[in-house]
């Protein structure tokens, strides 16, 4: 199967599975505020909010019973834990990362060639897409981003 085919395959299962990409990151913040996991949210007009954890008053009010209202008030306010506010429709991805974090070793083990394969819908590299998503100014950068991307 070629990685064109792949890719709708997947979004197919998603949209199957989630409904809608906004389904889907509620999903993804809900279980990464649930279990403190870091992560790397990237956004459509600025840059990224790297290794951050979403608040867990975001799982605590759905606990109690937070309604429609109350839900989509908090999908407006997403408080991650480096004191940054976000609304659910600046996130462009989110990117889940290791509990524990990476060691040198980890990063400096990254294989760049699995970033160079075209798996983008539109036929871009891993990097390219990193670069886009990221918002990368320099190659350091970009070189930085693809390594934590691919260790993770």
């Amino acid at each position: 199967m070629n990685k064109e085919l792949d890719y709708k395959s997947g979004i197919k299962r998603l949209e199957e599975h989630f409904g809608s990409r906004v389904e889907f990151l509620f999903y993804l913040l809900h279980n990464l505020a649930l279990t403190g996991q870091p992560c790397d949210i990237t956004l459509y007009k600025s840059k990224p909010h790297i290794n951050v954890k979403i608040r867990d008053d975001f799982v605590l009010a759905l606990m109690y019973g937070a309604g429609p209202a109350r839900v989509a008030h908090m999908l407006s306010e997403i408080k991650l834990s480096n004191g940054a506010v976000i609304g659910i429709d600046e996130i462009w991805t989110i990117h889940p990362m290791p509990l524990k974090g990476f060691t040198e070793q980890e990063l400096e083990n990254v294989n760049f060639a699995e970033a160079e394969g075209k798996v983008g819908p539109n036929g871009e590299t891993l990097r390219e897409m990193i670069r886009k998503t990221y918002h990368c100014g320099t190659k350091n950068e970009e070189d930085y981003y693809v390594r934590r991307f691919l260790a993770s």
